[in-house]
């Protein structure tokens, strides 16, 4: 009696049996299955020629009773050889095809490996051809306008001229103007002689130096703060604060508008943590936290536009009115430049937001147009302020983006423009270029930025929008961390010093406080009846132990921590 074996699967009998050229008998079902995954390639001989369903020979067995082919009886497993014996085998067969999946495995994995290391470097070089594309059409626009500013002056002749000199008395820079590489020349007259100045706006090179010198200095020195003293705050202290409620401010104050802090730092020792407050009562305050009394009050004559609009760095304050009108206070001295309503050389209109540069020299001010105005400071005795460059920090003005917010890095050499579009655009201030542009995913839901801050270990920026949207960013990674939706709105944000900490107040009076990167650890502080109106500003005392808070609707200034009996 005859028996085929499939050569394929070991089955028998085999119902459709086949002998291939070399010799081997497979079933004909599986052996085409076979040669179709494989391209016609002889699964015993890899080596040898492809074959075809046409060299298959078929084989017949006689149909005759006594030639009828049997399966064989099934082996007897009656004792312990032969049952260990079969284990064997299989266990020798599922070994093989362990080996070969775990092959296939690594094999795949490989070229996954490849696969995703070829996507990131087309996602690099697009990136890169993005930017060069980005960087051709800003300058084919500024040789544009410099080419038409050359056309006017030759047409033009004696008579541009003289009506230039009559026109330029309050200077101000157009929005269609490039950002920070044009030089463009103006008419000026000058003991009865007409002169041709150039005006670049290009920050000077001995401002840059002195904005690398202080950045130097400010980036070894924010390395120490990456980890809190021993006795820094836990979140539970903070659940505990208590507050001490303390007023300075006339009686005819109706409330808090600006509230900034300046710490004493290393390096710093002769100068004590200080608070500055602008109230309606038109007084600027100065306080000195640590020895718990009021340092200087003085008479502003108008009041902070704003929370945004009052900033200080060492001893200079700069404030910016509601007219637009630039306020610097150094030391005691007043040094002021006039809004849009006062005749000055050079007019501000519809200020967003001011920054004092660590340098406590430099004061950058930005406008709804996008301008944004550099500042310097100049003597001892008698201050005088001039500016130093203007240029526009929004680029794509075609889609009507206006500037809402400016933050400063706590190193000095980055500036965050907020926009009416949702995105957060960050200027190299070293480069004079714009590094890059935060943006949320989801842009159909993007709202005008209208609270900007930086950490003081200079890796996280916080940023609002008119909604009441939260969103941390990791500047490392130029990736949004967290997003809160807070509906009461949010009017500031602050970070602990080490960032450990972040703090925002509502438009209602509360004050949040939520952990860096557990959020959803959060702690309310302040009573429940609390209702003070916009929280006006946050500030942070040493070690995270203690915090200031002022609203719009109150003269009170709110210390909260533990008292030295708790």
């Amino acid at each position: 009696m005859n028996s085929f074996i499939c050569a394929l699967s070991g089955q028998t009998p085999i119902p459709d049996p086949v002998a291939l050229p070399t010799g081997q008998i497979c079933s004909k079902k599986l052996l085409l299955t076979k040669l179709h995954e494989t391209s016609n390639r002889n699964p015993f001989q890899p080596d040898a020629p492809p074959i075809d369903e046409s060299q298959l020979l078929s084989l017949v067995a006689d149909s005759s009773k006594n030639n009828l082919i049997v399966p064989p009886r099934n082996p007897c497993q009656n004792s312990i050889p032969s049952i260990l014996q079969t284990l064997s085998s299989e266990y020798d067969a599922l070994v093989l095809e362990l080996f070969d999946t775990r092959k296939t495995l690594q094999e795949t994995k490989e070229e996954l490996t490849h696969a995703l290391y070829q996507n990131d470097a087309a996602v690099r070089v697009i990136a890169r051809v993005v930017m060069e594309r980005d960087m051709a059409r800003k300058e084919l626009a500024q040789w544009k306008v410099v080419d038409r500013s050359s056309e006017l002056t030759q047409v033009g002749g004696e008579t541009a001229a003289t009506s230039s000199s009559t026109t330029n008395k309050r200077k101000r820079l157009s929005n269609e103007e490039p950002a920070m590489v044009q030089a463009e020349y103006h008419e000026m007259n000058e003991n009865d002689e007409t002169k041709k100045v150039e005006v670049t706006s290009g920050i000077p090179d001995a401002i840059k130096k002195e904005l690398k010198d202080r950045w130097t200095v400010l980036s070894s020195e924010r390395k120490a703060k990456t980890k809190g003293a021993d006795g820094y705050a836990a979140f539970e202290d903070i659940q505990s604060f208590s507050a001490e409620k303390k007023t300075y401010h006339k009686t005819s104050a109706k409330g808090i508008l600006a509230m900034i802090g300046e710490r004493g730092g290393d390096g710093q020792s002769d100068r004590h943590d200080k608070i500055i407050t602008s109230s309606t009562d038109k007084q600027l305050t100065i306080y000195d936290w640590e020895n718990a009394k009021v340092e200087h009050k003085f008479s502003a004559k108008v009041v902070a536009g704003g929370a945004s609009l009052l900033d200080c760095a060492g001893d200079t304050v700069a404030m910016v009115d509601s007219n637009g009108g630039l306020k610097v206070l150094v030391g005691s001295k007043f040094v002021a430049i006039g809004g849009k309503d006062d005749d000055e050389d050079i007019a501000l209109d519809h200020v967003v937001g001011v920054k004092v540069h660590p340098t406590g020299r430099h004061i950058f001010v930005a406008e709804k147009s996008g301008q944004i105005h550099l500042f310097e400071l100049n003597g001892d005795d008698k201050i005088t302020m001039t500016q130093a460059t203007s240029w526009s920090g929004i680029e794509d003005t075609s889609d009507d983006v206006t500037c809402t917010s400016i933050g400063l890095h706590p190193d000095g050499l980055i500036l965050a423009i907020g926009r009416s579009d949702g995105k957060i655009g960050l200027w190299d201030l070293n480069t004079e270029k714009l590094a890059t542009t935060l943006a949320m995913p989801n842009e159909a839901e993007s709202s005008p930025i209208t609270v900007i801050d930086f950490s003081e270990k200079g890796v996280h920026l916080a940023s609002v929008d008119d909604r009441g949207n939260v969103s941390v960013w990791d500047l490392r990674k130029q990736k949004s961390m967290v997003s809160m939706s807070v509906p009461e709105g949010v009017s500031c944000v602050s970070f602990c010093p080490i960032g450990k900490y972040f703090a925002y107040g509502t438009l209602k009076g509360q004050v949040i406080v939520t952990v860096v990167k557990d959020w959803d650890k959060k702690t309310i502080i302040g009573d429940d009846d609390d209702n003070d109106g916009a929280i006006s500003g946050l500030l942070w005392g040493k070690d995270a132990k203690s915090m200031v808070v002022t609203s719009t609707t109150s003269r009170i200034v709110k210390f909260w921590g533990h008292s030295s009996n708790d």
